[in-house]
This record gives C-alpha cells, structure tokens and sequence, in this order.
C-alpha cells in the first residue's frame, strides 16, 4: 500500500512536531479531553479516512474492465484463407425453368431443329433427353464427363482440365457418339469440378443449369446431389449433320439406334426391376465365356472392364437396344448369328419389366 503524498508543504512538519507530555500546554489540553471529545476525534478520523481513500481512488488508475476475447483465429479464418466460389457456382442463384417438351420414343426419331432440343420421355418421366445440333457441341458439354465417369483410361477421382483432355483425345467430336448418365453420376461431376476449382466451359455450364432447373441436381451441403426420385440423362445428336468431316456424321439409321440404346440405359438407371432383370441375366444366365465375350467387346470400344455395374448396363443396351450392325453384331461379339439369337432369347425369358421391350413398368418403379 502506498504512503499519501502531503496536501502541502507544512503537512508533514504538523503531522510530525508533537508537544512533550510535559509541556504546560499539553497537560492542559490532556486534561481537557473528556470521552466525548475522544469519540468526536474517532469520528472525525474515519471521517478524514474516507475523503483520503476516495481521494487515492480518484487519483490512482482507472479500474481494470473485464476483457472480452475475441474467438481463436482457427474458427474465423482470415479472408486470404476463404474459398472464393468458383464462376460455375455463381452462376446459378436461381436457374431459368428450361425449355422441356414431353414426347414418346417414337417421336423423338424423327424431330428435327437447329438447337439444341430436351424432351422428357412419356414412357419414362425420369429420362431426360438432350438432342444437340452437332457432335461437336454434344463432346463440349459431355466428353469430360464422360473420362471422369466411365472411360477406359481416364482418372475417375477428379475433373480432367480442358488442356489435359485436348492431350487425351485427339477428336473430340467422335470421342463419344451419345450419352447416358444417372444423376449420382452428373451430380458428383459437378462437385468435383466446383471443389477442385476447375473452370467450365460454355457449354457445360448451360448442362449445370439445365440440370439444375429441370431437378435433375439440386445443390447440397457441399456440391451437387442428385434429386429423389433419382432421374436420368442420355443425349444423342441430329442426323447428317451439314459440313462435318466424312466419318463424322450420324445418318438416320445411326440415330434410330443411338435413341434406343441411350434410353435403354435411362430405363436401366430408373427402373429398379428392370435392373435386377439385367443383373440376374449377367450373373445367373450368361456363362463365364460369355461374360468374358461381352467384357473383351466393351474393353475395345473404350469401356472399363473393372467396372462391373457399366459392363451389365452395356451388354443390355448392346444385346437388346443396338439394331444397327455397324455398331453391334455377332460378328462384332465372336460369336454366330445362331448363338446371338439364343442370347436375346434367354434375355428375353422371362419378360423383361420395361416397355422398351413390350413389358410394363412395374407400378412405383
């Protein structure tokens, strides 16, 4: 506790002169000094005790306040630290309802226009169908989902960046003829695309919001989700594109056989019984030899073996939905015409759930 400085000059001699009890004068005053005198004095110093405390108070240092700590630096990262959203993301706060038109199968063969077209299948609500105007603006918006999903070859853990895929396909407007996702699949794109920063280009962002709009996708807590019920999207190009390279084209033939063997794997990604019909085919009906047939036929056309769920989603659309031999025959397959027909009857044994195949889709299915 510190001492209190003298109010003055003379504080300290008045405070420290004292009479000698012998003194006159001090007798007399001893003497005059009755208990109420005492008591006066005693209240007197308390009284001068307290102005002199609130006297230290006032002039000491202000009173500490409590300090309130801001929260530790990990849980509110420094602005350099934020992820910045990629242009993709910001480019759909609210995506325009797209221009979808109902049709049948049988009516989209023969549609014709200059843009690109989407229908939703009347067979199969759940089947989204994108129509493009040429190969080149199909492979644009879907051959690097194409590398990341289901191409031999190809990382299937991240999004291949555009230089990258101009290394890895020298023709990308025949790296695929047409196009079949589930929406797990088309979601899980996207979110990789987004988490890894890597840019979209024109015409995979108009798929994004397309997909979005239509609900195919919805974002999440982080990246894209497919919507419940799950849907599907397959895609095919315009016959005899006008000015594309020889060897580039699609005639009519093509396209009859591309519409039914891409919406064959629309009802394969939507249709739970006719899935379980695919799979008890491959696995209970087909012999060892014969899958490995079907295998070593997917594997040259650019398939993952590894993937066993693509192989029987590919060895139903090829046996049962590819009428063109150009793009599927027993010749193609090893085997003979005898025992091509044999496989088609045993698919066929018992009826198939779909109505691609003259079944019905099962209520709820």
């Amino acid at each position: 506790m510190k001492r209190r400085p003298p109010a003055n000059a003379d504080e300290d001699t008045l405070i420290m002169r004292r009479l000698r009890p012998d003194h006159p004068v001090a007798k007399r005053r001893t003497a005059l000094r009755s208990p109420s005198t005492w008591l006066g004095l005693a209240m007197l110093a308390i009284l001068l005790g307290g102005v002199a405390a609130w006297a230290l108070i006032g002039l000491g240092p202000p009173s500490v306040q409590p300090i309130v700590t801001a929260a530790p630096a990990a849980q509110q990262p420094a602005p350099a630290q934020q992820q910045t959203p990629p242009p993709q993301q910001a480019l759909l706060p609210q995506p325009p309802a797209p221009r979808i038109a109902d049709a049948r199968l049988s009516e989209i063969d023969g549609l014709r226009h200059a843009g690109t077209a989407v229908y939703r299948l009347v067979e199969n609500p759940r089947i989204l169908l994108i129509d493009f105007p040429t190969l080149a603006e199909q492979g644009r918006a879907m051959n690097r989902l194409a590398a990341l999903i289901e191409k031999s070859g190809m990382p299937h853990d991240r999004v291949l960046s555009e230089p990258e895929m101009t290394l890895a396909v020298p023709n990308p407007d025949t790296y695929y003829l047409a196009h079949d996702y589930a929406a797990t699949s088309l979601a899980r794109f996207f979110s990789l695309a987004e988490a890894e920063t890597q840019p979209l280009n024109a015409q995979e962002r108009d798929l994004l919001a397309l997909l979005v709009g239509a609900g195919v996708i919805q974002r999440g807590a982080s990246g894209y989700v497919a919507s419940v019920p799950e849907m599907a999207v397959v895609t095919l190009v315009q016959a005899e594109t006008a000015g594309a390279p020889a060897g580039e084209t699609v005639d009519a033939a093509l396209r009859d056989t591309m519409l039914h063997h891409e919406v064959s794997h629309g009802e394969f990604f939507t249709n739970p019984a006719y899935r379980a019909h695919c799979e008890r085919f491959w696995r209970e009906r087909l012999s060892d030899a014969e899958r490995a047939l079907f295998r070593k036929f997917l594997a040259n056309s650019g398939y993952d073996p590894a993937d066993e769920t693509l192989m029987i989603n590919e060895m139903q659309a090829y046996l049962m939905h590819t009428p063109d031999p150009r793009a599927f025959s027993a010749a193609l397959l090893h085997v003979t015409p005898a025992q091509l027909a044999d496989l088609r009857r045993r698919f066929m044994n018992p009826q198939p759930p779909t109505p691609l195949l003259g079944g019905k889709t099962p209520s709820g299915g």
